[in-house]
């Protein structure tokens, strides 16, 4: 079948659209505090700092620390568990971004006037009227920022998606059985070749997850990628002490059958004797 992808801004009838599509197409339906739960106990990291790393822009010196990388490696790694049985949808932020260069994924991007918002943040949170507007333009601020430093893009930008709706003249009914039809044409249906491409995302997502989970790698910015079981490993590291258990770490992730190291000293720290 296939994967959805919803993006939305804050209070934009997201989830609405996924309960009722999961219902029609019976789809599992995945929320971003759903991952954010399954990351923290897998990987034993706190659920505020995961949630931050996918949700605002680091500040000052965070911006120069690879945290924020390795809760976004934890958070992808459960992602791609979930996404490799497919018949999901997934609501919530940066789908279209993390499951990025798989065919069966349907990306979807909802978008709703202010008013439409406003009124759904008062009812939700019992709030007044400017105190609603000013919540949501603080979490779009935010959101608009966080897609802008990690992949130098603007997340609103309608060429980021396969189709676009609009609250405003399109009702949630309409909405779901739009995608419903859309959902089981040609471009977006499961094959064998869109299947190796998604469990190859999983694969070298789980070991880039592995090596920022392990204390002696963790701070270590590194590229992975998988074929067919077959892992690369790119980057830099300081010792080849490091270099090694990079190594070691990726071959005892479970699915991986063969890996070339191609992590490198960092020469520029360095010291060098004379």
């Amino acid at each position: 079948m296939a994967i959805i992808t919803i993006s939305r801004g804050t209070f934009s009838g997201g989830m609405m659209l996924a309960e009722e599509l999961s219902q029609k197409l019976n789809y599992r339906c995945v929320g971003r505090e759903e991952i954010v739960e399954m990351s923290s106990k897998k990987y034993g990291v706190v659920e505020e700092k995961l949630r931050n790393a996918i949700l605002k822009r680091p500040s000052g010196l965070k911006r120069f620390t690879y945290e924020r990388e390795r809760y976004l490696a934890f958070f992808q790694a459960v992602l791609c568990e979930y996404a490799g049985g497919d018949n999901i949808i997934y609501h919530g932020n940066a789908g279209h971004f993390l499951l990025k260069g798989v065919p069966h994924v349907l990306r979807v991007r909802i978008v709703a006037p202010m008013q439409l918002r406003v009124k759904f943040v008062m009812e939700r949170q019992q709030v007044l009227h400017d105190e609603a507007v000013k919540y949501i333009e603080k979490i779009d601020k935010e959101r608009f920022k966080w897609t802008k430093f990690l992949y130098r893009v603007d997340w609103r930008s309608p060429e980021l998606y396969d189709i676009v709706f609009n609250l405003e003249t399109e009702n949630i009914h309409f909405i779901s059985n739009m995608i419903q039809y859309a959902v089981q044409r040609e471009p977006f249906k499961t094959t064998p070749e869109s299947q190796r491409i998604m469990d190859d995302l999983a694969l070298s997502s789980l070991v880039r997850a592995a090596i920022a989970s392990d204390s002696a790698t963790q701070n270590i910015d590194v590229i992975v990628k998988a074929k067919d079981g077959a892992v690369t490993v790119f980057g830099k590291a300081l010792t080849q002490q490091v270099i090694d258990r990079i190594g070691e770490i990726a071959r005892s992730t479970a699915g991986v059958k063969e890996v070339k190291n191609e992590v490198g000293l960092n020469y520029r720290y360095q010291n060098v004797e004379t």
